[in-house]
């Protein structure tokens, strides 16, 4: 149903889902994977939508991303500071395409679909990070992680004192988060829409000196986890694609962002058929 927006030139749709609205979207961006196939894709995707939006990738409406997940990430925190008022829809062109809608076969339906303006918003949890010195947000998830030498790490939870973790370190992923690196860590794969995190192991000792709980730890959007530690040389702090060092940083707080990531849905592509076209090839 489309009503019209008083005051204004645009107009608000109303889906099935109850009470959620929509502007209409007039001005769109793309970020590619920028290899040749994905350039290409880009290149065509702009003529046609040309005929009927403005490209603005100082202010859009909507994100396409023409790549893999990575350029998924890549766009989220380039356009971090707008989540508010930007959407995303994925072409997927790359080696994993989890959080893409549509294969490069089907760019033209993606455009027919936004010429003809039925979608909903799917939001998606972030992970809010905080350190001593900067905060940031993640879509996937947050990884202390020491490669040099076992990172010693406090973890405590709701500021209740849970373990002493020797390893090379944890992870906290989103539901979102949970098909990509946490899944090789042996976490549970978790419908994307549960406002969860987890936290899990990379390779963590364990022997009758040092133990801690060695199996995927499922929280809900109310907690918050801490880490801090008496030394992180070395470590770095990995926040989905991006990596930062941690020199002079005391302790990481995470917990479930208030923002969300918006993704546009144009057609509906089930948990089921996300997880067959990733990881079964069917």
């Amino acid at each position: 149903m489309i009503i019209p927006c008083p005051g204004s030139g645009t107009c608000l749709v109303i889906t099935g889902y109850p009470f959620l609205f929509y502007w209409m979207m007039h001005k769109y961006a793309i970020i590619n994977k920028q290899d040749i196939l994905s350039e290409n894709l880009a290149e065509s995707l702009k003529s046609h939508l040309n005929e009927f939006m403005s490209y603005d990738e100082k202010n859009p409406e909507l994100v396409i991303t023409v790549g893999g997940d990575g350029t998924v990430l890549h766009s989220v925190h380039q356009y971090r500071h707008q989540l508010d008022t930007v959407a995303f829809v994925g072409i997927h062109t790359g080696t994993l395409g989890f959080l893409t809608d549509y294969q490069k076969e089907e760019y033209l339906d993606l455009i027919a679909d936004i010429k003809m303006g039925d979608y909903h918003i799917y939001n998606r949890h972030l992970l809010d990070v905080m350190t001593n010195k900067d905060t940031y947000i993640a879509l996937n998830e947050l990884r202390l992680e020491n490669n040099m030498r076992s990172q010693v790490l406090d973890v405590y939870i709701n500021d209740e004192f849970l373990e002493t973790f020797r390893g090379n370190g944890l992870c906290v992923s989103t539901a979102s988060g949970s098909t990509a690196y946490n899944k090789s860590l042996g976490g549970a794969v978790v419908c994307s829409g549960a406002g969860i995190m987890q936290l899990s192991e990379i390779a963590g000792i364990h022997h009758n000196a040092y133990r801690s709980l060695g199996s995927s730890l499922i929280l809900d959007k109310n907690d918050t986890i801490h880490f801090e530690s008496q030394n992180f040389q070395n470590a770095v702090l990995g926040i989905d694609h991006l990596v930062f060092d941690l020199r002079d940083v005391e302790y990481v707080d995470v917990k479930i962002a208030a923002q969300y990531a918006r993704f546009a849905q144009f057609k509906r592509v089930s948990l089921m058929e996300r997880l067959k076209r990733a990881f079964l090839d069917v």
